[in-house]
């Protein structure tokens, strides 16, 4: 219901009225919609192949990514109450155990991890939904003839990279993005 409609179209009483009981069972389960949505969000999380730790922090990072990635295109409506919550119950908290023992293996002190390990999720999870929502997508031609009015002497580069957008690669931009987040986090300790 929630990946159908939205959480605009979400509401206890629709869900309560879907599956046959009263809207009071649903809150007493649950105690509130907001931890229903917490425990949507980390069941959807649930549905996705997690890595488990390696000896390959690098690969660990990919692999966890990649998951967030898939969960945002298989729930795009959902997806941002990833945001909402510092976690979301034991599948996230499986996936930043695999990331802090990454960056734990990166060599980075704890300081470190808990920073970089947030960030790295600040990144991806704002990646997959912006990717999810179309923003990383090549440029259609309404979008080109917008960039086209520009002016040449403020917006330069904007201009000339009108082209690279026109054939904007979405799986070639990911594999960028978290490759040059996995080279900073190495960097540090080099």
């Amino acid at each position: 219901m929630l990946s159908r409609d939205g959480e605009i179209g979400f509401s206890i009483r629709k869900l309560a009225q879907r599956i046959g009981v009263d809207p009071m069972t649903v809150l007493h389960h649950f105690g509130s919609k907001d931890e229903l949505l917490r425990r949507i969000a980390d069941r959807a999380l649930a549905t996705v192949e997690l890595p488990l730790t390696s000896t390959d922090w690098q690969a660990d990072l990919r692999k966890v990514a990649e998951a967030y990635r898939n969960l945002a295109h298989r729930h795009p409506r959902l997806f941002h109450l990833h945001f909402r919550y510092h976690t979301t119950g034991p599948a996230d908290h499986a996936s930043s155990e695999v990331v802090y023992r990454a960056l734990q293996s990166a060599g980075l002190t704890d300081a470190e991890v808990a920073g970089l390990g947030l960030a790295f999720y600040a990144f991806i999870l704002g990646y997959s939904l912006a990717e999810a929502e179309g923003l990383l997508r090549p440029i259609s031609p309404d979008d080109e003839a917008e960039l086209r009015t520009l002016d040449p002497l403020a917006c330069p580069v904007t201009l000339a990279l009108i082209p690279a957008f026109k054939g904007l690669d979405r799986n070639a931009a990911f594999d960028m993005s978290v490759n040059a987040f996995i080279e900073g986090v190495a960097r540090r300790n080099a």
